[in-house]
């Protein structure tokens, strides 16, 4: 059989076959696919985004600017915003999120809830004066106008068990509880509540604290419990980046490695069963999609073609093009099915990530 022959019976393929092969394609590799033939740019049209549904959104702040800027993953588009509220600049940062309801800090001791949508802050009492904020891992329970047991808890880097402070919505001041009661250093790196009264809090070695709050007042001294054991010295110093994401439905945690080596990405379940931790490695998000940020992370169904099993991260190609990873290819693409050249890369050099960025809901 002639080579002409062998092209003329690819550019007739079945239009089943062609659709099964796209499904499996990402970004650039897409527009590479229907550009081989009429027939084939025909038969697969460009993924349909569906506008009507939302998915998480990144923003990420500029206070020297006063702009926040909006990034939408589905449509690959960034929206910059003139915020013109005093308390956004100058000395303020988000310290967490949930839904559309960020935490943040003014100077040493200010602290405040801000909506990204309606622009409603919500002012908490200011940090007491002899424990200013050096608290650099917060999280609060739930939005803080849906009820009136919003706790707001931030926790000290390291201790014996680490340091916490307390609030919970509505009190008039802030509860500093200090322990000794564990010859143990736990040094703290991200936090998730489950509930309003369990928090869990990975160390920086990969074992696992829960927080647990005792009674309806910040005031009521909380308990600590500690799990698993350190990973090996080598895998620590491969790890690059760590973000937390809880699974719907059971009490679970995804833990995202972003590793040295080029950038190559891990996650691992994190459950207990009884009074034992167990670290499971996994593969695959089925379809799901991840939406991590250093702050808060999401794990979401997927509802576009090619956004399940990816892992959306705050960062963004030389076009401003958002980035995620495909856990299939195990490569890194911007979204953008117009060009050519989207970006596709086994590793994440050259890519920008912003600072104070963080995923809304």
């Amino acid at each position: 059989m002639e080579r002409g022959d062998d092209d003329s019976l690819w550019c007739n393929a079945p239009k089943d076959i062609l659709g099964l092969i796209s499904s499996r394609l990402v970004a650039g590799e897409y527009v590479v696919f229907r550009a081989v033939c009429r027939n084939w740019r025909d038969l697969v049209p460009l993924p349909r985004i569906p506008r009507e549904y939302n998915t998480p959104r990144l923003m990420t702040l500029y206070e020297e600017r006063g702009d926040v800027e909006f990034f939408h993953p589905l449509h690959d588009a960034l929206i910059t915003q003139k915020m013109d509220i005093p308390e956004l600049v100058k000395g303020s940062r988000i310290r967490c999120a949930l839904k559309d309801w960020l935490l943040m800090s003014k100077g040493n001791r200010g602290m405040f809830f801000f909506n990204a949508v309606s622009k409603v802050i919500i002012n908490l009492p200011d940090l007491l004066e002899a424990v200013e904020n050096f608290f650099p891992e917060w999280t609060f329970s739930c939005p803080p106008d849906s009820s009136s047991d919003c706790f707001v808890v931030g926790f000290l880097i390291s201790g014996t068990p680490p340091p916490v402070y307390m609030i919970k919505v509505g009190e008039s001041r802030w509860t500093f509880h200090n322990f000794l009661n564990n010859n143990k250093p736990f040094v703290c790196s991200n936090s998730i509540f489950f509930g309003n009264d369990t928090i869990y809090v990975l160390g920086q070695t990969g074992t696992l604290g829960i927080l647990n709050i005792n009674g309806k007042s910040a005031t009521q001294r909380p308990t600590w419990k500690f799990y698993g054991q350190p990973w090996p010295s080598q895998k620590l110093h491969s790890i690059e980046q760590v973000y937390t994401a809880k699974e719907a439905n059971n009490r679970t945690m995804l833990v995202v490695f972003l590793m040295e080596d080029e950038g190559k990405v891990e996650i691992w379940r994190y459950k207990i069963t009884g009074k034992v931790l167990k670290r499971e490695k996994i593969t695959n998000l089925h379809n799901n999609t991840l939406f991590v940020s250093e702050k808060v992370s999401y794990l979401k169904s997927c509802i576009a073609q090619g956004l399940g099993n990816k892992i959306y991260f705050p960062m963004f190609d030389v076009n401003n093009n958002g980035i995620f990873y495909c856990l299939t290819t195990h490569k890194y693409f911007s979204l953008d099915y117009s060009r050519s050249e989207a970006f596709s890369s086994s590793n994440y050099y050259n890519l920008v990530q912003p600072q104070s960025s963080i995923w809304i809901d």
